[in-house]
C-alpha cells in the first residue's frame, strides 16, 4: 500500500509539473531568452550581490516563478486571528515535509488560522527552482520572497510583514523557523484572551544591560507590525538579523507589552538535548520547542498531546529582565554588524549559502 502511494504521488506531481510548464503563460516561451541571457554583468563582478540580485530577477522574471506580490487588498484581505509564516530556505524541503507530517495539518480546515511558508525565491540554482516551483504546486503553501538566501535574516522579516500587512487581516502574526515544533491548538486556544495591542512574545535573551526577542519564535500584534512599517523608508534601518533588527525598531515605540513565555525552549537545540529523550505530551509542559529537526519533529508530533491548557500569566516583564531597551553596540562578534538603511538593500559581506544555523554547527544566540 505504501508503494502503490508513493507511485500515485509521484505520478500525480509529474502531470501537475508537466501541465504547469505546457500551460503556464511565459514558461516555454522564455525558454529562448533564457538560453541567450548575457551574463556580463555577473561574471564581471560575480560577488557583486546587486549584479546577482539582477540576474536572480530576470531568471525569475523570464522562468515564471512567482514572487511575493506587496499589493494591498484594502477591503478584500483574509480575515483570521493568526498568521502562522515559517520562514525557511529553499533546499529545506525535508524540515517542511516533517513539519507538514505533524503541528501543521492542525493550520488545516480551521478558519482561525493561515499557515504559509516564506523561502527566497531569486535562487540561482536552476535545479533548486524546478523542486520548489513543484512543490508549490503540490502544496500550495510556499511563497517565494525576492531575495538571494544567505544571512538576511532582517530584510527577509521586512518583506514577511509588508506581505502579511497587505494580504492579511490579522489578530496576531507569529514568525517562526523551519527547525521550531510548535504547539499549535494550545496557541490557539488562549489567543482569544491574549492582548491584542502592543504586543511582542516570544522568548527573549536579556544580558549586558539590554533585551531583544529571539527571532526563531515571535507573536506581534498588529499595531506592533503597522507602526514597524510606518517608518521613515529613507531612515529605517536593517541588520543581517531580525531579532537585531526588531529590537532596533522598538526602541521607537512607546507603547510595548513585552511577554517572556518560559514555555519556548530555545537552547541547547531540542534534537541535541538529552531532556528530550524518550519524553511524552510535551504540549504539557510547552507551547514551542526549538531546534527540532526532522527525526525529533517526527517524534514530538506521535507524542504532542497537543491541545488546550491553562493558560499561564504573562506575569511582569521586570521579573525576567530589568530593561525593555536594546543597543546593537552592546552584541559581541560574531552577531556585531552596524545597521544600514533597508531602502539600499544592505549587505555586509556575508555568505550567500545557505545559513546552516545550530543544527550543521554554525554558532547560534
Amino acid at each position: 500500500m505504501n508503494l502503490q502511494k508513493a507511485v500515485a504521488l509521484l505520478f500525480i506531481s509529474t502531470f501537475l509539473y508537466v501541465t504547469f510548464l505546457i500551460f503556464h503563460p511565459g514558461v516555454l516561451s522564455a525558454l529562448p531568452n533564457i538560453l541567450s541571457w548575457s551574463y556580463s554583468e555577473y561574471i564581471d563582478n560575480p560577488y557583486d550581490d546587486s549584479a546577482r540580485r539582477n540576474l536572480a530577477l530576470n531568471i525569475s522574471e523570464n522562468t515564471g516563478l512567482p514572487l511575493l506580490n506587496f499589493k494591498d487588498l484594502g477591503g478584500n484581505k483574509a480575515k483570521v486571528l493568526l498568521l502562522v509564516i515559517v520562514s525557511t530556505a529553499p533546499q529545506r524541503f525535508d524540515r517542511r515535509q516533517a513539519i507538514r507530517d505533524t503541528w501543521w495539518k492542525h493550520c488545516a480546515g480551521d478558519q482561525q488560522v493561515k499557515c504559509v511558508f516564506v523561502t527566497d525565491g531569486l535562487t540561482e540554482d536552476e535545479n533548486q527552482r524546478t523542486l520548489i516551483l513543484r512543490e508549490r504546486i503540490i502544496y500550495r503553501d510556499l511563497e517565494f520572497q525576492p531575495l538571494l538566501g544567505g544571512r538576511e535574516f532582517g530584510l527577509r522579516f521586512l518583506n514577511h510583514i509588508k506581505w502579511a500587512k497587505a494580504k492579511f487581516d490579522f489578530r496576531f502574526l507569529l514568525r517562526t523557523d523551519d527547525d521550531y515544533f510548535l504547539c499549535l491548538k494550545r496557541l490557539l486556544s488562549e489567543l482569544p484572551v491574549r492582548p491584542d495591542t502592543s504586543l511582542v512574545w516570544g522568548n527573549f535573551h536579556c544580558q549586558g544591560g539590554i533585551t531583544w526577542v529571539d527571532e526563531s519564535f515571535m507573536i506581534f500584534s498588529p499595531d506592533i507590525i503597522y507602526k514597524f512599517l510606518a517608518q521613515n523608508e529613507r531612515t529605517m534601518m536593517c541588520h543581517p538579523h531580525a531579532d537585531q533588527q526588531i529590537g532596533l525598531w522598538l526602541e521607537s515605540i512607546d507603547s510595548k507589552l513585552f511577554f517572556h513565555d518560559s514555555r519556548l525552549y530555545h537552547h541547547p537545540p531540542a534534537s541535541f538535548s538529552k531532556k528530550f529523550e524518550n519524553v511524552f505530551n510535551v504540549c504539557d509542559s510547552y507551547l514551542g520547542i526549538h531546534g527540532t529537526y526532522v527525526e525529533k519533529m517526527r517524534y514530538f508530533g506521535r507524542n504532542a498531546n497537543d491541545g488546550a491548557k491553562s493558560v499561564v500569566s504573562m506575569g511582569d516583564f521586570a521579573d525576567f529582565c530589568p530593561t525593555t531597551h536594546f543597543d546593537y553596540r552592546k552584541i559581541s562578534p560574531p552577531f556585531f554588524f552596524k545597521p544600514k538603511p533597508c531602502i539600499t538593500n544592505p549587505t555586509w559581506n556575508l555568505e550567500r549559502n545557505m545559513y546552516g544555523g545550530r543544527e550543521e554547527g554554525q554558532v547560534g544566540q
